[in-house]
């Protein structure tokens, strides 16, 4: 069932004293009026006559439009009491639940769960369902060891010999690859997602090239460059001209790639996708500012140093980095990037930028002095 289509909720359960008022509320939320259905609803169960079980859906209304509306303290207070107090579905609570709190949903969802299992249902994809939105709460709220737990029991209700649930398998494999990943399990993650790229095929790039992206990444992080290299060659080969093309795991197989020719001191071949990697970054929402500094000082640096060294763009790509790293709070890290933009004018004979530089060093420094 829809969570957002109160048709569905509604379609039993609209008698004939308040059904014109029913589908006004209805048609208010529909069209997004929001503190409409709020108010239409507040007025309606005050209705002494109106039986519990409607006032409960009303309620529960209520508590998605809070949600949609931003108020989440409000909708976690509704939904609360109507996981003690009402007869609503207690699977329908929890997701309601995850739209605003995912502790709460996590508490729901749990029971939802456990008295699925003692009733013995016997829909597979409803129980599967009880367990992914679970492993989804869980891994919001960084419980990875948990998230795992509720994905692979999801998982198992799924059956590789029925073709509509491949995707779901695929999707899963992947999921619990990028939760070993998380917390810091290299190997486990290496072997699930493996299994994401083989069974993948040619039917399902996205998720490949995120599971070839993941553990390039992986080996990067455990040095071990080489290993990486393949994953890295494919993944940005399946890039060109698919829905991930100038997406952020697109800048990170860039990234990557940029740092395999960087550790090799390969200066000139890193360029080019140091040069790529940034123009998707600097596109992209919320990119981390620490990150793409630290982008943008090794960029530069290969600028600096390559052969055929190109030192005014290197300048101004240290620049960048400085910008963007003046903008977190690292005084140990913005010390030494300033220290290296400092060193690169002087090598290069930039007096003026140079004062400059070392004029912000001097001013950080004084505030430090001056806060402690």
């Amino acid at each position: 069932m829809d969570i957002l289509n109160l048709d569905d909720h509604f379609k039993h359960d609209m008698p004939t004293t308040y059904r014109s008022r029913l589908e006004e509320v209805l048609e208010e939320f529909k069209r997004g009026h929001y503190p409409n259905v709020l108010n239409k609803s507040a007025e309606l169960r005050k209705e002494p006559d109106l039986d519990k079980e409607l006032a409960d859906k009303l309620r529960m209304v209520e508590a998605i439009c809070h949600s949609e509306i931003g108020e989440v303290k409000s909708a976690t207070s509704i939904i609360s009491e109507l996981f003690y107090e009402s007869d609503i579905d207690h699977m329908l609570l929890g997701e309601l639940a995850y739209m605003c709190d995912f502790k709460l949903a996590r508490r729901i969802l749990s029971t939802a769960v456990k008295q699925m299992e003692e009733d013995e249902e016997t829909d597979r994809l409803t129980l599967a369902r009880g367990y992914l939105v679970l492993a989804e709460a869980e891994e919001n709220l960084e419980k990875y060891v948990r998230a795992i737990k509720y994905f692979k029991k999801g998982l198992s209700y799924f059956q590789s010999d029925d073709k509509k649930d491949q995707h779901m398998i695929l999707y899963l494999h992947f999921k619990i690859g990028m939760m070993y990943s998380m917390k810091n399990d290299p190997e486990e993650s290496l072997a699930y997602l493996g299994k994401v790229i083989d069974m993948a095929g040619d039917n399902d790039t996205g998720l490949k090239i995120n599971s070839l992206v993941t553990i390039a990444k992986t080996y990067g992080s455990k040095d071990e460059n080489e290993k990486a290299y393949p994953y890295l060659e494919e993944s940005l080969k399946l890039l060109e001209g698919s829905d991930q093309e100038q997406t952020l795991t697109h800048a990170e197989a860039l990234t990557e790639m940029a740092f395999y020719h960087f550790h090799k001191s390969a200066f000139a071949q890193a360029v080019p996708y140091y040069s790529k990697a940034v123009a998707i970054y600097e596109k992209l929402p919320q990119t981390s500012h620490r990150k793409l500094g630290m982008i943008y000082m090794q960029y530069a640096y290969c600028l600096e140093h390559m052969e055929e060294n190109d030192i005014r763009q290197a300048g101004n790509i240290y620049e960048k980095a400085v910008d963007r790293l003046e903008k977190i709070k690292d005084r140990e890290l913005l010390e030494n990037a300033l220290g290296d933009v400092i060193a690169f004018f002087d090598r290069t004979g930039n007096d003026k930028k140079k004062r400059q530089y070392e004029n912000k060093f001097v001013k950080m420094t004084n505030n430090a002095s001056f806060s402690s």
